[in-house]
């Protein structure tokens, strides 16, 4: 299977797992966007449209003064700016008060929030806002429109009135002035001065073609006024056949189911990547660079419940049968513990768990079953015991201040009888002074070192023994099997302590994993996992 495929494959797998987490976040989406939606104030949207023509005749905007081109009447003003005039509070104020509106200036902040007006062409100008009901909107959209097409109308005709008043002075004055040089043109004339008179009949020709064009300005002038506004008309008046801008409850119910479905997604992602803990069975795999040889499925831990549950008896019975199964189907070597010779074996988990020690006396008592005799040595000292009959008795922390010569045959006779045929256990011991714990694991080795031949030997330990760390306990077998618990063990910690069994010559032959997700498909072998041919002769 290529790296890619197992990527895909275990992010599904991932998602599928954290499903609740998934579908709390949609849910969490559409409450919320719910809540926001029909918590809404409800508002109307209305619209009208307007089509600008030029306020004043373009043939007399070339006769208008330099500084009366600008603004609205001028058509000088590019369409966005002219929008932004009907969208400013100057005009807004004027709609406001006739309307009956309130005419502060949060009030008409408040209309101008809502006002959006859109230069669609040139001239061409789309007037929406909102309002309580269908009907104020429509009046508001109307009334906007209405109300810039009449000052753009009312500005225009007070500029002709009065472009046309300074015309019409304008000719009077030149006439006047024609007028009077009449007389010095016949006194030029009397004193014989005829270019002093030519000059004055050329200033009084002048000044009457002025006064003509004056004239003729102010008529077309008063003309246009009867035609002011007539390019400018309001086409679409906004009707109260409209539906409500807000609140959109199905729109926002869709995007909040999408959002939540996206955070579940992403939450969903980090916590799959950020969690220390193993939550499947090929990262169980590869944490301990090992096949699981065993698996039962549990509820997933959660963040606030980290504790190990204790599985039942008769599953316990059936991980430690299954686990001696598989390992004894690998035939990794004749003499192997679990292949029907003697030998040794370790079973250890991460952290402390009840179950582990089952496990370990399940695991030996299959092997009892298979007629070898075989001894079950309980070195965890804080651990739970697993067998009720043999908790009263000495065990292997008594052993600490035995002489060396005589501490094998007292070894011997601190076995007890287990719960099948050619089983032996080693109880842990009374001894709980703190020499007696540091000491008692390490004598495991010389234990088994001096045990008769065709003995198999479990040892059940913890990952952590002494100042030695899991030293002493990997001496005395010659492999070992890792219980991990599924959200309850760390990677890290499992990789750690996969690294020391090696590097003590115990290495790992398998995991037994308890908790594993029902949806969890893999098969937790590691990637490019090779079996061995042949492995060290377990005693």
């Amino acid at each position: 299977m290529e790296p890619g495929t197992v990527v895909w494959r275990e992010t599904a797998q991932s998602l599928l797992r954290q499903k609740w987490l998934i579908m709390g976040c949609i849910v969490l989406g559409l409450l919320g966007a719910s809540v926001f939606a029909l918590s809404q104030t409800t508002r109307w949207t209305a619209s009208s449209q307007l089509v600008l023509g030029p306020a004043v005749p373009p043939a007399l905007v070339g006769k208008l003064p330099t500084t009366d081109k600008t603004g609205p009447l001028g058509m000088d003003l590019p369409a966005e700016t002219q929008a932004r005039v009907m969208a400013s509070p100057t005009l807004l104020h004027s709609v406001a008060k006739s309307l009956g509106m309130d005419t502060t200036d949060d009030a008409i902040q408040e209309l101008a929030s809502v006002t959006r007006v859109k230069a669609v062409t040139d001239n061409a100008y789309l007037v929406t806002t909102d309002g309580p009901t269908a009907a104020k909107a429509v009046e508001r959209a109307n009334a906007i429109s209405s109300i810039y097409l009449k000052q753009r109308n009312d500005e225009a005709k007070a500029l002709l009135t009065t472009l046309a008043g300074q015309a019409q002075d304008r000719s009077k004055t030149a006439t006047q002035q024609s007028k009077s040089l009449v007389s010095q043109i016949d006194e030029a004339v009397q004193r014989g001065d005829s270019q002093t008179a030519a000059a004055l009949r050329d200033q009084r020709v002048g000044l009457a073609t002025e006064a003509r064009q004056a004239a003729d300005d102010a008529a077309a002038m008063v003309k246009a006024l009867t035609t002011v506004g007539s390019g400018s008309e309001l086409v679409t008046p906004a009707t109260t056949d409209t539906a409500t801008s807000s609140p959109m409850v199905a729109r926002d119910i869709l995007v909040g189911g999408i959002l939540g479905l996206v955070l579940g997604f992403g939450l969903a992602l980090l916590r799959s990547h950020l969690t220390p803990y193993i939550v499947t069975r090929d990262q169980a795999a590869r944490a301990a660079s090992s096949p699981v040889i065993a698996a039962s499925e549990g509820n997933r831990r959660r963040f606030w419940h980290r504790t190990a549950p204790e599985l039942p008896q008769y599953e316990i019975t059936a991980l430690g049968a299954e686990a001696s199964g598989a390992l004894a189907r690998r035939e990794l070597n004749p003499r192997a513990f679990a292949g029907g010779g003697p030998g040794a074996m370790l079973v250890v988990s991460a952290s402390p768990t009840p179950n582990s020690a089952g496990i370990a006396l399940a695991m030996a008592e299959a092997n009892a079953r298979d007629g070898r005799e075989t001894l079950l040595v309980l070195a965890d000292i804080e651990g739970t015991p697993v067998l009720s009959h043999v908790t009263g008795h000495e065990g292997l922390t008594d052993l600490v201040m035995e002489p060396a010569a005589t501490r094998a045959i007292r070894a011997r006779k601190l076995f007890r009888p287990g719960t099948v045929a050619d089983l032996y256990v080693l109880p842990p011991g009374l001894n709980h002074e703190e020499t007696a714990a540091a000491v008692g694991p390490s004598l495991v080795p010389g234990i088994v070192a001096d045990l008769p031949p065709g003995y198999s030997v479990v040892i059940h330990g913890p990952a952590s023994v002494g100042r030695h760390g899991i030293t002493p306990l990997a001496a005395a077998v010659d492999a070992s099997v890792l219980v991990v618990q599924v959200g309850h063990d760390k990677e890290m910690d499992v990789a750690r302590l996969t690294g020391a069994l090696q590097f003590a010559g115990a290495p790992v032959l398998g995991v037994v994993l308890i908790g594993a997700s029902p949806h969890d498909e893999t098969l937790g072998i590691p990637l490019n996992y090779k079996p061995l041919d042949t492995a060290a002769p377990l005693r």
